[in-house]
Parts: C-alpha cells; sequence; structure tokens
C-alpha cells in the first residue's frame, strides 16, 4: 500500500475569458476541484487499481467533510483530523497564464499522527512543501523516520520556485541529504531554482526525476535518461498533472520497473488527467462543470 501524508484542501480555478481589469466587473467561469498533492496522489492511485491511505487535517466543516468523503468513495484509506477550518487553493487563469493563491488553512495544522499508519505500507510519498513548516513538518518527519526504520522507500516532490525562496535552496538540498529517498520529482523550473543543471541530481536522492514540456530527465547513478512525454490529443486543464505523474510513477516502481520504465507510466497516467478537467483520471463528484481552458506550462 502506498502512504501519502500533506495537504487536503479544496482547489478553486477562476478562468477569465476576456482577462481582467482592475476596477472592472470581469466575466468569469469555475470549477471546484479537490486540492493538495498527497491527497490527489492517493486518489489517482485508487482510481487506477491501486490501494493508498492518505493521512492529514481538513477543517470541522462542510468542505472538508465533502473532500474526505471523495477519497472515500475513490477508495483511498482516510486517516484524517477534522479541526480548524477547511483551506483552499484559488488558481486565477487569464490570457493562458495561472496565478495561485494559497490559504493551507487546516492541512498545515496537523501536529501528531500514530505510527500504526505506517503498517502495510510499502511505499510513502511526501510533497516536499509539507516539509517546510511546523507544525505539520514535525508530524511529517516523525513519519518519515518511522519509514526509514522500517526500510520504507520514501518519494518526494520538490518544491516551487517561489517556495523555495522562502526555505532555501540550500535547506531544501540538506533536507533530501537527511531523508535519502529512493526518488526526488521536480518540474524543469522548480529544479533549476535549486541552482542546479539541467541534467544534475539531487546528491543523497536515489533518483532525481525533472519533468519539463518536451522531455522528462531520469537521472540515476548509473545513467542519465531523456524520456519524451505523449500528451493526449485535447489537453483540458493541467490541474493535478504532476499528480498524476507521481502516481503513475510509483505504482510502477511497486510493481518492480526501473526508474526509466515507471516514468514512462508515468506519463500516460499523466496524459489521462490532461485530458480531464481536475485531478482525476475519471469521473466524480467533483467533476461536475465545464473545463476550463489549460494554462501554460511553467
Amino acid at each position: 500500500m502506498l502512504l501519502t501524508i500533506g495537504d487536503l484542501v479544496e482547489e478553486l480555478v477562476v478562468e477569465f475569458p476576456d482577462g481582467m481589469r482592475r476596477g472592472h466587473v470581469a466575466e468569469a467561469r469555475t470549477l471546484r476541484l479537490r486540492g493538495g498533492s498527497a491527497a490527489n496522489v492517493a486518489a489517482i492511485t485508487c482510481e487506477r487499481g491501486g490501494a493508498a491511505r492518505f493521512v492529514g487535517q481538513v477543517g470541522a466543516d462542510a468542505m472538508g467533510d465533502s473532500l474526505t468523503a471523495d477519497l472515500r468513495q475513490r477508495g483511498v484509506d482516510t486517516h484524517v483530523i477534522s479541526h480548524g477550518v477547511t483551506g483552499v487553493t484559488v488558481n486565477l487563469l487569464q490570457q493562458g497564464y495561472r496565478t495561485t493563491l494559497v490559504d493551507r488553512g487546516a492541512s498545515s495544522m496537523l501536529a501528531a499522527t500514530d505510527a500504526e499508519v505506517l503498517v502495510g505500507a510499502v511505499q510513502l510519498f511526501v510533497p516536499g512543501r509539507s516539509l517546510m513548516s511546523d507544525p505539520l513538518a514535525t508530524a511529517v518527519e516523525g513519519i518519515v523516520t518511522g519509514a526509514m526504520e522500517r526500510r520504507v522507500p520514501t518519494i518526494l516532490t520538490g518544491l516551487s520556485a517561489d517556495e523555495v525562496a522562502d526555505y532555501g535552496a540550500d535547506a531544501f538540498v540538506e533536507l533530501v541529504g537527511a531523508v535519502q529517498p529512493d526518488t526526488v520529482i521536480f518540474t524543469r523550473r522548480d529544479h533549476a531554482r535549486l541552482g542546479l543543471e539541467p541534467d544534475q541530481p539531487v546528491n543523497g536522492s536515489g533518483c532525481t526525476i525533472v519533468i519539463g514540456p518536451e522531455r522528462t530527465v531520469v537521472i540515476t547513478a548509473e545513467e542519465i535518461h531523456h524520456c519524451e512525454p505523449v500528451p493526449p490529443a485535447t489537453v483540458v486543464d493541467r490541474t493535478g498533472a504532476e499528480d498524476g505523474f507521481v502516481a503513475g510513477y510509483l505504482m510502477s516502481r511497486r510493481a518492480g520497473a526501473t526508474p526509466v520504465a515507471a516514468v514512462d507510466a508515468a506519463h500516460r497516467v499523466m496524459s489521462l488527467v490532461l485530458a480531464r478537467a481536475g485531478p482525476t483520471t475519471r469521473g466524480g463528484p467533483f467533476e461536475t462543470q465545464p473545463p476550463v481552458l489549460v494554462s501554460r506550462p511553467e
């Protein structure tokens, strides 16, 4: 079973087809989705026939209940605390570009979790942002330590370029060295923000993967391999595309695939997500409105 720990929030996508001008009323289209990489990866894993457990915190409110129910409906084993106010991420789309506003709310306030959540886990997925600040970082570090003791491989995603500016590139590289993950996964922009060359690995990780719009670079101790993604005929929305990649990669690695073969599988699952509205490979209670225009990849 895959274990994930991190955010579960509402994700609101607001598209301005004709742009937005200060002081003027603008026509908009909105899409309400489930957000949070840890939750999305768990959900997509179960959608594709895998088993996943999610650990996190939502608000003691209707939205928190609805988001948790959505995960359970998709087959996720949820260990969720309800306290505080559910967080929200707002994505503003205009002229093909995306601006993101983040209020993590209750998700960032998870202070502790039971080590028993590791029972049955054969992989641990941790979004890098979950290790940025307390109290969540301390709770996650406890699970990571338990995973290391049980020899459960940990997979990290990198920080966004803006998060690196706050946390520090050197501090994140040092964190990777301490966690010793099986794999760390970045977008090309986020990898470059650490001051690394395109084909340069992050020390301490068994494999470094850099996702780009034209190619994905897989860097191991033995080789550097370039994989070409195969996008769907129509890209509907990029929300959750990277989460689909992570879910596909993890499932393939659990089945014994090499990192390069697992990246090919990851591209296929990411393609399924790109072809739908929101972080899913199929329909569901949060896919109820028309798709939005796609934003340009970073």
